[in-house]
Parts: C-alpha cells; structure tokens; sequence
C-alpha cells in the first residue's frame, strides 16, 4: 500500500467518509457516477482510496448525496494529506520489507523521480551491500520487532530495474559529503563509489553533486524525495509527506540547488577523488 492510499483508507478516513455518504443518500456507485457525468470505476477508485480526490470530485459528491453542509468537512480532511507524518516504529511494524515495497510501488507509478540527499546515497543508487548497512543500523534506532534486513535489501534491490525504464526520468542531486560520509567500511564505499560512476551520462538520468567550497545561493537545509508532485522528507523519527504548494517549495529548492551543481565527467571526477582518499 503506497502512502497516499494508506492514509485515505485510514479507518473514519476520507474514503470511508465518502462511502458513508453514499450508503445514506441510498446511491448506488453507478447512480452516483451517472449524477456527476464519472465513469463508474471513478466512484470505486474514491472509495477504494486508489484514486487522490480533487476539491471539485468532493463538492460533486457531496452535492449528489443531497449533503452540501459535509462538503467542507471533506475538504478539510483532504487539506491533511498536505502534511502527513508517519513515525517509523509505525511505519515499520511490519518490517522494513514492507516500506521497501511501498516505495518500489511509489517509483512505479512515477513519471519523474527525484533525490537530494545530504547524508545517503539514494536507494536506487545503492549497492546492496551499502543498503544492509544502513538498513541494519534501522532495526537497533528505531527498536523494531521485525528484523527482515535480508527482506528490505532485496525489495530494495528489486526497484533499480526501474532505472532503465526509458519513460521515466529520475534526478539525483547529491551533496559531496554524501561521498565522504564513511557509513560503512572502506571496501563497502570504494564500492558503493563505483556505482555511482555507472549512472553518470545516462540518457533519462540527471546526476549531479553539490560540492564544497563553493558559494551557495541555496542553503542544503535537508534531504528530501520528489515523485512526481509529490515531496516526502525523512528525519530520525519518521517521514512526512508533502503536496501543493509545500511540494512545490521543495521542487523549487532542488532548481536552486542545481545551479551550483557540477555534473557529468567533473561529477565523476569528485567520485574518484573520494574513492582514492579511502
């Protein structure tokens, strides 16, 4: 179950409110469909909580239901989905596996994916001996009663054949130190650092990495993930999600921080010099 889902079909959430309305107006998916000129699979993708609602799908439904006065209670609950946070001892009650698979499924419905990172190398850059590690460092901060490192690493794996898919452009934008950083040993990173010269020149990737010493117009103030409009921020106790004009802002930032970007051969330049400084 990707994010979105997971929070529309929370129980007493936007979709069973949706269903509620309908089941007491005495409408029938079909019925109500047809009041609103929708396919019926629309009325199903909304209950479902496949399908995000936009403000005017509330209002119509509400309108059909003879229930005007629940149209504004139901967009304050889509208002919500601009900031969902989710802590991780939640997130992963049942195992890191699972929160791999939700992001393999995030990827796959992406048209444009894109990472600035200032600590990890982006888990569809990872090697995966470089993703046990920071996978097993998991299970101990965040306490967690299923340990399914072996699981997550494969997931993980599994979401960089996403890569060569020619209908998709991804962006990563990392920060030098994210080639410094010695998270695991020296072999694992020598590695890690050759993986990340096998992406540089690719057609529908953008790879590019901040470096130090120069003047920064745009503070890299944190990590963060974009899928499609989509933006989602991870921190030490959980992720939040992001939409609209929060998601937009961040679309924005990562422009910025482009501009002071070097990319291609002197990309891979830095690469080699952090691989020889192991």
């Amino acid at each position: 179950m990707n994010p979105i889902e997971e929070w529309l079909t929370q129980p007493e959430g936007l979709a069973d409110r949706l269903r509620a309305l309908r089941t007491q107006a005495g409408l029938s998916g079909k019925q109500l469909a047809e009041a609103n000129g929708w396919a019926p699979s629309k009325v199903s993708r909304l209950e479902n909580g496949r399908q995000m609602p936009a403000p005017s799908d509330l209002c119509a439904w509400a309108r059909a239901c003879g229930a005007d006065d629940a149209a504004q209670d139901l967009l304050r609950m889509l208002g919500e989905v601009q900031a969902v946070h989710r802590d991780w001892r939640r997130r992963m009650r049942q195992g890191q596996a699972a929160v791999q698979d939700s992001y393999n499924q995030l990827v796959a419905e992406s048209r444009l994916i894109r990472h600035f990172e200032t600590v990890y190398v982006p888990g569809l850059l990872q090697t995966a001996d470089y993703a046990r590690r920071i996978l097993t460092e998991m299970v101990e901060l965040h306490n967690l009663d299923v340990a399914d490192v072996d699981a997550a690493v494969a997931s993980r794996m599994q979401r960089q054949h996403l890569l060569y898919d020619t209908g998709k452009r991804f962006e990563f934008l990392l920060a030098e130190p994210v080639l410094r950083w010695l998270l695991a040993s020296p072999d694992v990173m020598r590695g890690q650092l050759d993986r990340l010269q096998t992406v540089v020149g690719v057609p529908n990737i953008r790879f590019g990495i901040l470096p130090l010493g120069v003047q920064l117009a745009t503070t890299p103030q944190n990590s963060f993930q974009m899928y499609d409009d989509v933006a989602i921020v991870e921190t030490f106790v959980g992720e939040t999600t992001h939409r609209d004009d929060e998601a937009a802002a961040y679309a924005k930032a990562m422009e910025r921080l482009w501009k002071e970007a070097i990319t291609g051969e002197d990309a891979r330049g830095l690469i080699v010099r952090a691989a020889q400084g192991l």
